[in-house]
């Protein structure tokens, strides 16, 4: 890769800009979220059925810049593609309210 196409990946796009205004505008905690991830510590079990599943998840959010924080999430999830304890999986967090966190679910099917 280029010095040319380093700098263009550091330059967010017109899209990605109006959508961080839009979102600081509406007070939406996920405006300033930094690249993150969680790591899962506890998971409840999945039934044999039926094939998408409620899952509570205790994880531990981790970002530069936020203290680790406990996290609670309830998400209905594919049980082929169920969590497991230790998996880290990437998110974005917000420093001012890390349990307002958005994870990249599409990791477990990669997983």
């Amino acid at each position: 890769m280029s010095d040319a196409d380093a700098g263009a990946d550091a330059t967010p796009s017109e899209f990605d800009q109006a959508v961080t205004w839009l979102q600081r505008l509406t007070g939406d905690p996920l405006a300033d979220a930094v690249p993150g991830r969680i790591r899962i510590d506890e998971v409840t079990d999945a039934s044999p059925r039926p094939r998408y599943q409620e899952c509570r998840i205790e994880a531990t959010a981790e970002a530069p810049g936020v203290p680790p924080t406990p996290v609670t999430l309830h998400v209905v999830i594919d049980r082929r593609f169920w969590p497991r304890v230790g998996q880290v999986l990437p998110a974005r967090v917000p420093p001012g309210s890390p349990a307002a966190l958005e994870v990249s679910w599409d990791a477990l099917r990669r997983a």
